[in-house]
């Protein structure tokens, strides 16, 4: 018998098939095929085809699939313009060895001093916010998150000389995403990213060098290790190499935490009792020390609501691989050539394994209701396989830090009506302002 492609998803147009929907409302596109195939359809966009892949065990296989299987450089290339030929967008073999230079940042003691440099930064912002106030959960956490990652990778030292210079700079480059257009058309927004590129580089190039000679690493960041680390034939990363893996680690620190962080506090404000029981538990473990990673993992009720936060509003809406070689899936045979797609918004709906799915309910995921992890392990936010998020733990510890440590001193109250997700390309965030109102606890 021959192998069976998934079945086509309803309300194809001639010749266009599903890709104007698709870019005007992806995620309805999706739900719909969700809806009348079940965990896995195709769809045609243009000439192309794509698998989409919203099982929540189906996703799992098949996001575990090998890069000579399921390849994630060829759709990745939108980095290099921003970044160089780094992580995913470098050859497979370069981003394995590149991958393995960055694991010692994120794992042992560089942690415990991951969280005093985080809560130093976070200490501080909330000591200028005096007594009562507003702030905004979108923009004002994404300069704070902004301002961590560029601590944690350039160094406390290179932020206080080059904060300013750097920050605008680094957001036009940010800005420069771009995943149809050619990366040389000649558009304000890419001229820009351009531009700010080529002024990162040479702001950074100083930094690289003094990380090159001085025996000292100390307020260096991340970026005395990435000066030190070597490629695959023994020889040190060059300048562009060091200067793009650094600036890229600063972007994925920054472009999603800040985000999920957001979601994560308009969530818990919205459900008065869970901040109430989260409050509790904070005041009740940390009570007046300086956390440390072994008293935020106490905070089992704060974590389960991160957890339920990143399942209603996950920040990546869509994870693409390219079929490199055929695979099976749900008892379909995805060819050679097509691109695969996941949907983390509607996988983390299905109600086999997320009961009442619309519902904020952080308990599903305690060890009382999920004994088996089965909701955690359920989650694609983080990626999977050989592209699992390397700064998971870092970036769960700041959020965690940042809304522990909030809520240590003030009352918050949402000022506004809750805000929708943006429907742009990329990172999904709150649109709109999201105002929140502080007031002091008494002492």
């Amino acid at each position: 018998m021959a192998p069976t492609t998934p079945p086509q998803a309803p309300a194809a147009l001639p010749v266009l098939g599903h890709a104007p929907a698709f870019v005007r409302d992806p995620l309805a596109v999706v739900s719909a095929g969700r809806q009348a195939h079940g965990p896995v359809f195709t769809l045609r966009l243009g000439p192309k085809r794509a698998a989409v892949v919203v099982g929540v065990d189906e996703s799992r296989a098949a996001i575990n699939e090998p890069e000579t299987t399921l390849a994630v450089a060829p759709v990745y290339q939108w980095l290099r313009p921003m970044f160089g030929a780094v992580m995913q967008a470098a050859d497979h073999a370069d981003y394995l060895v590149q991958r393995a230079a960055l694991l010692p940042v994120f794992r042992g003691r560089q942690v415990a001093d991951h969280t005093a440099a985080v809560t130093e930064d976070v200490s501080g912002w909330i000591d200028g916010l005096g007594p009562s106030g507003t702030f905004d959960a979108g923009r004002d956490l994404e300069r704070l998150t902004l301002d961590i990652a560029t601590r944690l990778v350039l160094g406390k030292d290179f932020r206080e000389r080059h904060g300013d210079t750097f920050r605008p700079l680094f957001r036009d480059v940010a800005a420069g995403m771009e995943f149809v257009l050619p990366s040389w058309t000649p558009t304000p927004r890419l001229l820009r990213r351009n531009r700010a590129r080529k002024r990162l580089f040479a702001l950074l190039a100083p930094q690289v060098r003094r990380a090159r000679t001085d025996p000292d690493p100390a307020g260096q960041g991340f970026l005395a290790h990435l000066a030190a680390s070597t490629a695959a034939d023994g020889a040190p990363f060059d300048d562009d190499t060091v200067t793009g893996l650094a600036l890229v680690l600063v972007y994925a620190a920054y472009e999603t935490t800040a985000a999920q962080l957001a979601w994560s506090v308009l969530l818990l404000l919205q459900h008065q009792g869970e901040l109430a029981a989260t409050a509790k538990e904070i005041h009740t473990e940390l009570a007046d020390a300086d956390p440390t990673p072994g008293t935020l993992h106490r905070l089992t009720r704060l974590g389960w609501c991160l957890q339920e936060a990143q399942r209603l509003r996950p920040v990546t809406t869509m994870l693409t691989r390219q079929v490199a070689a055929p695979f099976e899936v749900a008892g379909f045979t995805v060819p050679k050539g097509w691109t695969t797609l996941f949907c983390p918004p509607v996988t983390h709906r299905d109600p086999d394994r997320y009961p009442d799915p619309e519902r904020f309910d952080p308990e599903r995921f305690s060890t009382a209701r999920d004994p088996d992890g089965r909701a955690a392990a359920g989650l694609l936010n983080m990626g999977g396989g050989g592209h699992a998020c390397l700064g998971g733990r870092v970036a769960d510890i700041e959020m965690k830090l940042i809304i522990a440590l909030l809520l240590r001193r003030y009352e918050l109250t949402l000022s506004g009506p809750a805000p929708e997700p943006t429907r742009k390309p990329g990172i999904s965030r709150p649109a709109g302002p999201c105002p929140v109102a502080y007031r002091q606890l008494p002492q």
